[in-house]
């Protein structure tokens, strides 16, 4: 590296990014530290204990950290960009029966995309954060690598990168155990050193959507409950209070546990029992390639398939259609979610090739052969 490098460390306010800033101080980089403020808080400061992130407090507990660390730290606005790409995709796809993934998009839009940009327009070609991945070169193209920690391997959320913001970002943690992260905060003496870990959605207070969703405006659609047979069981006073794969908190009883497979244009939540929610196929769109060149209309190839955070990686093959991918499942997958992320992987290595979003109205499950059309018909 070349000494005194200048590299923007985005910094959260919690001991990962922390920890970042500080490894590439003794690395040698010439370090400045950035919060991302995303979202105007309209709740009074929170209690850190109940683990929010983005708050008042993570902006505060940043700026103790560059004081401690003795950098420039600052507060870049990005409300404007995060309430289009990432809060307003969230309102949309509730309202059109998906389940969004808002850390997906920060992500791919202002983590790396809005503050790269920043970077490169103040001089600066480097950006470093605290998520545990790493990087790697393929064939001339860069790809993400799972990170050596797989309980806190983030690369699933970063499939949406670019090839010049993965060939332009650093993750000092991708090689390490998150015990030893906070090993290395209390030995830099780290005011977050203790900082419980940030699991609530930033925007949404009190991890609850519904609220959110209401204040946003988003007007309800009632429905019917649907067997997969056809069979009508009960009524329900929103399609948006329902995730594919949700069990509990349906407010309908059967005989067996039931679960959504289905949220239907007109409000109709089609659900089934547990073998009725395996998945043979499905389609995926917005697609990004990492670690493979474009697939031409028609090639084929088997992968392995990551459908949701902490799913494993299960075998597939994967057709190209050009714009979108059929993918159909070797082995059996459960709740396959529109509206989250899929991403894919080799079947003999843990770097990514690419991801995409499911499609709404692409699911075929399998036993009955119910293809979910999207239109409120089975």
């Amino acid at each position: 590296m070349n000494t005194k490098e200048k590299i923007i460390v985005a910094m959260s306010g919690g001991v990962d990014s922390a920890v970042a800033a500080g490894l590439l101080i003794e690395q040698g980089y010439d370090v400045i530290g950035v919060n991302l403020r995303t979202w105007e808080y309209e709740a009074p400061a929170c209690d850190v204990t109940k683990k929010s992130c983005c708050s008042p407090e993570d902006i505060r507990d940043a700026r103790d950290v560059g004081l401690s660390l003795n950098i420039p730290f600052y507060v870049i606005k990005m409300e404007k960009v995060f309430g289009e790409r990432v809060i307003q995709r969230f309102i949309d796809d509730y309202k059109d029966g998906r389940t969004p993934n808002p850390c997906v998009e920060c992500n791919t839009f202002v983590k790396f995309g809005a503050l790269f940009e920043k970077a490169k327009a103040l001089g600066i070609s480097k950006i470093a954060t605290g998520h545990y991945a790493r990087t790697v070169e393929i064939n001339g193209r860069y790809a993400i690598r799972n990170a050596v920690d797989m309980k806190k391997n983030q690369a699933y959320y970063l499939y949406g990168l670019s090839q010049e913001n993965i060939s332009s970002t650093i993750f000092p943690l991708g090689e390490m155990d998150k015990s030893e992260v906070r090993e290395i905060a209390k030995r830099m003496g780290l005011p977050v050193a203790e900082k419980p870990e940030s699991q609530e959605i930033c925007f949404i207070p009190e991890n609850d959507y519904r609220s959110f969703l209401k204040k946003q405006g988003v007007d309800f659609t009632p429905g019917f409950f649907r067997l997969v047979s056809g069979e009508i069981i009960g009524k329900h006073t929103g399609k948006e209070n329902f995730t594919i794969g949700q069990r509990k908190g349906l407010g309908v009883s059967w005989k067996n546990p039931l679960y959504v497979i289905s949220i239907e244009d007109d409000g109709t939540v089609v659900v089934g029992e547990d073998e009725e929610t395996f998945c043979e196929s499905f389609i995926l769109e917005d697609i990004t390639y990492q670690g493979i060149f474009p697939m031409e209309p028609g090639e084929t190839a088997e992968m392995r398939v990551q459908i949701r955070y902490r799913h494993t990686p299960v075998h597939c093959k994967v057709t190209s259609f050009g714009d979108s991918w059929k993918v159909e499942f070797i082995e059996k997958v459960k709740s396959v979610t529109p509206g989250q992320s899929a991403t894919f992987y080799p079947l003999d290595d843990n770097y990514l090739l690419g991801g995409g979003i499911i499609r709404k109205g692409s699911i075929q499950l399998q036993r009955k052969q119910l293809v979910i059309s999207g239109s409120g018909q089975t």
